[in-house]
């Protein structure tokens, strides 16, 4: 008889997750149950909990936040978003890390964290990269920290890993122009680059003095905190970054949240199969709702694509699309990883969230990007260097200029 014996070691882990936006949510999910299945007991902390109240597998905690999760994040939004836009700018800085700490004070403040901290010790801490703040948990459990972010690295995540930032040989993510700069745009980016550098700097001090007055005046500072981050996790496949070099504690888990695909509702598989001319799928993601884009823009893409030929299914957020004709077709959700991968679809017309992103790649999908936020006007960019599709400017593109898009990117044959 041969008998084999071996040690399992299991850690208990904190996940920290903040942010109300379910196509991040998915992202860090992904690690969470995939750490649980190999086992390890999980506690998560997030707005968007992954099962029913009460059906949470053994060794799975979720702690839900959702609604005042999204009521606070919705609100600075839509205040926001009256700049047509959300341009990565030191204003956007400082009030979106500021929205970030109203999420995250919130939860400091409430009993369930109340009762976790008092009650329990992590051997390790998984942290959403835009919440620093978070890194509080380190301090009080004792445990070491892995920043996970759901897109590409940014300016403080690169500098807390050593690896080395420029505006011009390595550009970021949140950055509105990367290529093919003249010399104006290059100053600007440089500029950019450092008012940005200098937001967060003031944000550190923000939050230093908010988790002292929550935690106690012995409390170390953020920069302090950040000596506990051990590794940093990147939602984005390499060639997304170029050529920036990293340190060997970085790790790029590009289309990590993907699942394998699924059969789509009958009626959607009906609709798409039976459309002659093919499907132009239109979404701006989860994080900026369509009917928050300006009128006379609305009214632009209505007018385009109504008089193609093609069938239009559009994820839309409101009861009624106005000047909608009859080969659109309106929803407030469509399986979207699914959908794209659908040989009917010939178009996506995209916000260029990074998920959304990997989705019609997958599904060999050209875009049509029109970026408002974030990491957006960086992933626009990168579909004209690598031939997947064109980038249009959300306040001045015309009826003219997206209809010469919409023909163009749909017969390119590359």
């Amino acid at each position: 008889m041969l008998v084999c014996v071996y040690q399992v070691k299991s850690a208990k882990i904190l996940g920290v997750f903040p942010i109300p936006s379910f196509s991040h949510q998915i992202v860090f999910r992904k690690i969470t149950q995939e750490l649980h299945k190999r086992g390890h007991e999980l506690t998560v902390l997030t707005p968007d909990p992954a099962y029913p109240k009460g059906k949470t597998p053994a060794n799975y905690t979720e702690i839900d936040f959702h609604d005042a999760s999204y009521k606070i994040f919705k609100s600075n939004i839509n205040s926001n978003y009256k700049r047509e836009g959300l341009a990565i700018d030191f204003d956007m800085v400082r009030g979106m890390t500021a929205l970030f700490m109203k999420i995250i004070e919130y939860h400091f403040q409430s009993e369930e964290v109340q009762e976790i901290i008092s009650k329990n010790k992590y051997d390790l801490i998984l942290l959403e990269s835009v919440v620093l703040p978070g890194l509080i948990y380190s301090h009080i459990f004792k445990a070491p920290v892995i920043l996970v972010s759901s897109f590409g690295g940014y300016i403080y995540e690169h500098k807390i890993m050593g690896t080395p930032t420029s505006p011009i040989l390595y550009p970021l993510p949140m950055r509105n122009k990367i290529y093919n700069l003249n010399f104006y745009e290059k100053i600007r980016e440089i500029y950019q680059h450092y008012s940005n550098e200098y937001a967060l700097y003031l944000n550190n001090l923000d939050d230093d003095r908010i988790l002292k007055k929550i935690f106690g005046p012995q409390t170390p500072t953020i920069n302090e905190l950040s000596d506990n981050i051990h590794m940093l996790f990147l939602n984005v496949h390499t060639i997304w970054a170029d050529n920036k070099p990293t340190t060997p504690n970085i790790l790029y888990l590009g289309g990590i949240h993907q699942e394998p695909q699924k059969n789509l509702p009958k009626d959607l598989e009906i609709y798409l199969n039976s459309s002659r001319h093919g499907v132009i799928y239109v979404s701006f993601g989860t994080n900026v709702l369509s009917s928050m884009i300006s009128t006379d823009k609305i009214d632009n893409i209505v007018k385009v694509l109504s008089k193609l030929p093609y069938d239009v299914l559009w994820k839309w957020d409101g009861e009624e699309l106005p000047g909608k004709s009859e080969n659109i077709r309106i929803s407030k959700w469509f399986p979207q990883s699914d959908l794209l991968r659908h040989p009917k679809i010939k178009l996506f017309i995209t916000q260029a969230g990074l998920q959304s992103t990997d989705e019609a790649i997958a599904g060999g999908v050209p875009l049509i990007a029109i970026p408002s936020f974030a990491d957006q006007w960086y992933n626009a960019e990168k579909y004209e260097k690598f031939g997947i599709g064109i980038h249009l400017d959300i306040t001045t593109f015309t009826e003219e200029e997206l209809h010469n898009a919409v023909i163009t990117t749909i017969n390119n044959e590359r």
